[in-house]
């Protein structure tokens, strides 16, 4: 009997890590059975236990296809990617920028091994997304799109892919939400300076090189996120990232109707002020504390040159949001929209001005 027990003690905790699990309440059947029969009772609950992880990776797995580039007909880089629409013969699958760049061709490989030539719809550096086309009648059906704001930390999740190529396509992994609404900083031009902050969901499900533009799934078997990123180092384990679905969708809609994403322009080049040297702060009489972005130079005929922005003008707000670097500027900048009416806050000289900018 104590036996019994001890057994059945881990049995529970080894179902508590899964949801959709069944109880058994054996109390009553304890003392009816011998240790023979026992052992037979705890051999046929585990046999038959079947967690939503294997539902929800048996319900996606055709979801998810492999995306190799070529160059010059040699296969150059690959990633993964998801069907994200199926209309009129035409099926719309979105992957990571990183993972199409410069490509000369684009190949998709279908979960039931088919491979197919790929159309680049369009694809945006930013925001690390990318949409592309096979035309034909392949069986496949789109994500059910999930909401990636009502997202819980700790919430179980899975990351689907192809780590390191095609021979390891549609890998499942399991784990958690680690953490919502993370700024991982982004150099887009190699230059070792951050131009961008992607916002992302952080993840201990295990995401590889080859798994970018693979899905991350909740237990519902909804779309919540596109892996993208993860941070690697000997120090770090399990820390993934995948870019929320609500900020996936509109990225998504501009590229399938323009090709690209049309972000508003303002028509300046600044640098911020905290990175430049302290003997160029010095001749341009910038005062000690002083933070925002110098305008370097502005195009002529630009939104900026209509409003009366001048080269040498310090901005240190954008429509009421402090910015002390032209990341966060390019931040605020693109929450707008071409034709949106906004108001910086200009240093120029001793004199501090708010000007009114219509956006191209």
């Amino acid at each position: 009997m104590k036996k019994l027990t001890q057994v059945l003690v881990v049995l529970l905790v080894f179902t508590t890590g899964f949801l959709g699990y069944k109880v058994y309440d054996l109390s009553n059947q304890i003392e009816k059975l011998d240790k023979t029969e026992s052992k037979k009772e705890i051999s046929t609950i585990v046999s038959e236990f079947e967690t939503d992880v294997t539902r929800v990776v048996q319900e996606v797995n055709d979801k998810v296809v492999s995306v190799v580039q070529h160059v010059n007909k040699a296969v150059t880089g690959s990633g993964t990617g998801v069907v994200y629409e199926v209309q009129d013969g035409a099926t719309y699958i979105v992957t990571n920028h990183h993972v199409i760049e410069g490509a000369q061709d684009i190949v998709v490989k279908l979960a039931s091994g088919e491979e197919v030539v790929a159309q680049l719809i369009g694809s945006d550096v930013y925001t690390d997304l990318a949409l592309l086309k096979i035309e034909g009648d392949f069986g496949l059906e789109a994500f059910k799109i999930g909401d990636s704001s009502r997202v819980t930390v700790g919430e179980f999740v899975v990351a689907m892919g192809s780590p390191l190529g095609v021979e390891f396509s549609n890998s499942s992994t399991f784990g958690i939400i680690s953490g919502k609404d993370r700024l991982v900083p982004v150099d887009l031009n190699s230059d070792g300076i951050s131009d961008w902050d992607m916002v992302v969901m952080q993840t201990d499900a295990a995401i590889n090189p080859g798994n970018s533009g693979g899905a991350l799934v909740n237990m519902n078997g909804e779309l919540i996120g596109i892996n993208s990123l993860k941070i690697s180092s000997e120090k770090i384990e399990g820390m993934g990232f995948s870019i929320p679905i609500n900020e996936v969708l509109p990225i998504v809609a501009q590229l399938k109707d323009h090709g690209k994403v049309n972000y508003p322009l303002i028509g300046i080049s600044a640098i911020a002020i905290d990175e430049m040297a302290p003997m160029y702060k010095a001749q341009m009489n910038i005062k000690e504390g002083t933070t925002g972005v110098l305008v370097v130079d502005v195009s002529l005929g630009a939104a900026a040159y209509r409003a009366g922005i001048q080269k040498d003008d310090i901005i240190t707000s954008f429509d009421g949001v402090e910015v002390k670097d032209f990341k966060e500027f390019r931040k605020e900048l693109y929450k707008k929209e071409p034709k949106d009416t906004v108001i910086l806050k200009v240093l120029r000289g001793e004199e501090t001005l708010e000007v009114e900018v219509t956006l191209d």
